[in-house]
């Protein structure tokens, strides 16, 4: 029985598995992913999750804080100050932890239709958002 020896190139090919949305691109230069911020401890929790269980050292977390369009001009300041405030702590904890870049999103809007045009612009490998603080039965 004569043995014809495998190309290296056909040898390579049956090693590598390419998982969906995983490329050689994403390995190298990192996934986006989307974390939606409020200032409620279920996006804090989201936030912890998403550093400890999903996020890589090449991967962008593009945080998003939707503030509501029907705000007077200084409720909105006063938001926007201390979404500024959190978003530095959570851009330190991000690098701290998982030595990942951050990127700050505000935008004002409705927070679903925002969300979703995020989400459609930035292309994340994931998006990671808290629950909306209702009980167990109202979910």
């Amino acid at each position: 029985m004569d043995m014809a020896p495998i190309p290296e190139d056909a040898e390579m090919a049956a090693r590598t598995v390419t998982l969906p949305h995983e490329t050689l691109q994403t390995c190298r230069h990192g996934r986006n992913i989307l974390i939606a911020i409020d200032h409620g401890p279920d996006s804090r929790r989201a936030f912890e999750w998403a550093l400890f269980n999903l996020v890589r050292m090449a991967d962008t977390i593009h945080l998003v804080h939707v503030l509501p369009a029907n705000l007077n001009q200084d409720d909105a300041s006063v938001i926007m100050q201390a979404t500024e405030v959190l978003f530095d702590k959570l851009q330190k904890e991000a690098y701290e932890v998982a030595m990942v870049k951050t990127e700050r999103h505000i935008i004002e809007g409705d927070p679903g239709k925002v969300l979703s045009h995020e989400s459609a612009r930035l292309e994340p490998a994931a998006v990671v958002m808290g629950c909306r603080g209702r009980s167990l039965v109202k979910r």
